[in-house]
């Protein structure tokens, strides 16, 4: 078959098949044959360096997050929760994925959450901090572990209680008041302010879970 030496910019959805099924026979190892086996099915030349920043930034990355079911991702924050973010530490817990597969998970997670949340609400609305930070609010928490199943409906409809905003303010060093308008105003801590302890949170009530469902 004879092969176009004019680089496809785009690929196709038929090409992330072909780069797929060619780079898991290698093992995702030798990049150089994956490259000629992939040019050869779709007929256009693709370097050996194209195919495997396709693999690492797209179907790698995409397929491992498909790969996780509800009870598996609900495990996961339930685990981050009492260990950390001790990678190593939980990969025991799913044996079909590596700590850094794991760790890319829950941060992508988080990530696509917060935006989620965030979205078409109030700067003062928002959620925003240090992850490691804000994460010990139980309601945070809460909205940070929603499954990517969930509509983005639900994430525009709710909202923050005032407690949680407070949390927040805080531990981003800003105190917000209503003023007489009825508008939120921001101003700096006061340098002798305390601002709110990580045990403070922690000694919260986290929402109940039935461990009995954590698997399909």
């Amino acid at each position: 078959m004879e092969i176009s030496n004019r680089y496809r910019k785009v690929w196709q959805i038929e090409d992330d098949l072909h780069l797929k099924e060619i780079a898991t026979r290698y093992n995702a190892k030798d990049w150089k044959k994956i490259a000629q086996e992939v040019s050869q099915r779709i007929s256009q030349e693709r370097t050996a360096k194209q195919c495997r920043e396709r693999w690492m930034h797209h179907i790698k990355r995409y397929t491992a997050e498909a790969s996780w079911t509800e009870s598996e991702a609900e495990l996961l924050f339930i685990l981050q929760k009492s260990t950390g973010s001790r990678w190593s530490r939980i990969a025991p817990f799913f044996p079909s994925k590596s700590a850094n597969d794991i760790k890319n998970y829950f941060y992508a997670t988080v990530r696509r959450n917060i935006r989620r949340f965030n979205n078409g609400k109030k700067e003062e609305e928002k959620i925003k901090g240090p992850i490691d930070k804000i994460i010990k609010i139980p309601e945070i928490r809460e909205i940070l572990s929603t499954h990517k199943s969930v509509s983005r409906k639900s994430f525009r409809e709710k909202k923050l209680s005032s407690d949680s905003i407070e949390k927040i303010s805080r531990i981003c060093g800003i105190f917000s008041t209503i003023v007489p308008n009825g508008s939120i105003e921001e101003f700096e801590y006061w340098e002798n302010y305390e601002p709110l302890t990580i045990e403070e949170s922690m000694n919260e009530d986290a929402p109940y879970i039935d461990h009995a469902v954590l698997w399909d």
